[in-house]
């Protein structure tokens, strides 16, 4: 299924998308996980996206992630696909990656896990406009 999904992506994004990946639980071969597929989408430039290819593919445009990000959803098949713009930071990448594994462990709600989230997410948002500013 993410293989014909990432094949629709890629002619969507076009020219513009640099690499495509699957990840999360359902990319683990004998791993159990939710019926949903993570697909991550790397662009050149995110501003140059036509979100519409997208939405004729079914995917709902859920918003700004960071400033170089967006996640997009579409539910038949469900499918959670993180589009980023390359050049994305290593650094803030795993410190969120931490706190999203220690959040897990303390919030078993959905809302409360994203809300804890929160101040972190806007701290790399503040941090992403900066560096826009000054490169």
């Amino acid at each position: 299924m993410y293989d014909n999904e990432a094949t629709l992506i890629i002619q969507a994004l076009g020219s513009n998308c640099l690499a495509i990946h699957h990840f999360g639980s359902t990319s683990v071969p004998g791993l159990s996980a939710k019926a949903k597929i993570d697909i991550l989408a790397i662009v050149k430039d995110f501003y140059c996206v036509d979100t519409s290819n997208l939405e004729k593919l079914g995917f709902e445009n859920r918003g700004e992630v960071i400033p170089s990000g967006r996640y997009f959803s579409k539910n038949t098949p469900q499918i959670h696909l993180h589009l980023f713009e390359e050049g994305n930071h290593h650094d803030d990448r795993d410190a969120y990656a931490k706190i999203k594994k220690d959040l897990a462990s303390k919030h078993t709600d959905g809302m409360s896990y994203c809300n804890a989230k929160t101040e972190f997410i806007n701290t790399i948002i503040e941090k992403a406009k900066k560096h826009r500013k000054n490169p």
